[in-house]
């Protein structure tokens, strides 16, 4: 069944089309339909039918085109897989989702396998007007998850501790979740600061009211602006400035 399908009645099938073209403020060309009941008309021993339709929006070519080229990619690789696929007219977004017995293949370290198939995917599509968001056992929402986790457990450390925190080098795709996900502490900001490949997110306070710390002496090594948070070392850096 089609998604954001509408169904429509009338005393004829040209008829419960024609209102639904009205509903959806579009012609004929724009949508695709099904004809659910094809209407009888009345006599005296029976009342009238009407013929019910359900119509849908057609998908832009892309989409047809993306999800053939994802298939003739992955058999290329030997990949089995089911492909979930969804185009959001709101933000004109193609959005795929891989499922496989082969997911960790398909992603990559860090994801990195994945980007380079949803590059190659878009170069395939070569439109301006849609966008496409290719996934892998929706690797991505649960990355992002991640990822806000981190902050936030940061954000808390920041505001404790009254230090800026470096995260380690990420992509622009990490940082950006990185920065929405300060953006409800309203004491602290986020940055980016250093060059690609090494480009990296600063959480520190809006105010610079950062706590002055003794340095260290004897055999503790460093001055006092270094401390380790090691859970999530992967992202943190753990030399702060």
């Amino acid at each position: 069944m089609q998604l954001d399908a509408i169904e429509k009645e009338g005393e004829t099938v040209d008829e419960a089309l024609q209102y639904a073209l009205e509903e959806l403020e579009v012609d004929s060309d724009s949508i695709e339909y099904e004809v659910l009941e094809a209407g009888e008309p009345g006599d005296e021993d029976m009342d009238p039918k009407p013929a019910v339709v359900r119509v849908w929006l057609k998908n832009p070519d892309e989409v047809g085109l993306a999800r053939e080229s994802l298939k003739k990619m992955l058999d290329a690789l030997e990949i089995d897989a089911q492909l979930e696929l969804e185009y959001k007219r709101s933000d004109r977004t193609i959005y795929i989702n891989i499922l496989s017995d082969d997911a960790g293949v398909l992603i990559g370290r860090q994801g990195q396998t994945l980007d380079a198939l949803q590059y190659m995917l878009q170069l395939i599509v070569n439109s301006k007007d849609t966008n496409l968001v290719l996934d892998v056992a929706n690797y991505r929402e649960r990355h992002k998850e991640y990822l806000v986790k981190i902050a936030e457990q940061l954000a808390d450390r920041v505001l404790r501790r009254r230090r800026r925190v470096t995260l380690k080098p990420m992509d622009a795709r990490d940082r950006k979740i990185i920065h929405e996900a300060i953006k409800p502490f309203p004491e602290l900001s986020s940055s980016s600061v250093g060059v690609e490949p090494n480009r990296r997110v600063v959480i520190s306070l809006k105010r610079a009211d950062y706590a002055e710390r003794p340095a260290r002496t004897g055999n503790s090594g460093g001055g006092g602006n270094r401390y380790r948070y090691n859970r999530h070392s992967r992202y943190y850096n753990s030399n702060n400035n």
